[in-house]
């Protein structure tokens, strides 16, 4: 798809999202670089699908069903009036599927059915952060970590107790992440950013793939996992 594409239906998705999120909803938080970044990857890797945990009120679901009609479009949310709000929006699509599930077991029930999904890790604001229990399953695909400490003042991370969705979470796995990228915050996109609020970072890497597509392109920036201590 090329960038004329992603603007075209990044713009004419509904913010619904707006009354309860951070960002004001619409979709990634209605930041069009990391529609940009998505599409990138979607090319190089040929992905199979998008898998996505936590859809709220199903903007960026909404954004990439229409965007990407010959990927399956998997999401989850554990709150039913999510869900059906969801359903309602993209079940007409035949290849999207929406369910009920905490974001662990949907990730168990389809990690096996593609060749290359893309993995959109957004699940959050709950107790109980199943963010390690995702990377834990995935062994095949492309990550990304939303709302990830990436070092910049303008972009904002998760944070649950003493826990931050950061490099020390990723360093847990650094034996199939031995590295990752982050959004550029300097790089030249093809299309403005309007958001003008809240924008979370970003966390990318391969896993399990035989070409690293990342490490030459402007969108990215490249970091070694760091080897987290373990307790004897």
């Amino acid at each position: 798809m090329s960038a004329d594409n992603v603007y075209k239906h990044f713009y004419r998705t509904l913010r619904l999202g707006a009354a309860e999120l951070s960002d004001g909803g619409g979709p990634f938080g209605f930041d069009i670089t990391t529609a940009l970044e998505f599409d990138y990857l979607i090319e190089r890797y040929q992905c199979d699908a998008i898998i996505e945990t936590g859809c709220n009120a199903g903007d960026t679901t909404d954004y990439l069903a229409r965007a990407y009609p010959h990927l399956a479009i998997v999401t989850c949310d554990v709150v039913d009036k999510y869900v059906d709000l969801v359903q309602r929006r993209v079940n007409f699509m035949p290849h999207t599927y929406v369910e009920k599930a905490d974001s662990p077991d949907l990730i168990a029930k389809y990690r096996d059915q593609f060749r290359c999904p893309l993995y959109y890790l957004d699940a959050h604001w709950y107790e109980a952060w199943p963010l390690e229990r995702e990377l834990a399953l995935i062994e095949n695909g492309v990550v990304c970590v939303d709302d990830f400490n990436i070092g910049n003042p303008r972009f904002g991370f998760d944070k649950y107790g003493e826990l931050e969705c950061g490099p020390e979470m990723l360093g847990r796995f650094i034996d199939k992440i031995p590295h990752y990228y982050t959004n550029n915050p300097d790089a030249q996109y093809e299309l403005p950013c309007l958001q003008i609020g809240r924008r979370g970072g970003k966390a990318y890497f391969p896993v399990g793939q035989q070409h690293d597509h990342l490490k030459h392109h402007r969108y990215f920036k490249r970091y070694e996992t760091p080897q987290v201590k373990t307790a004897d």
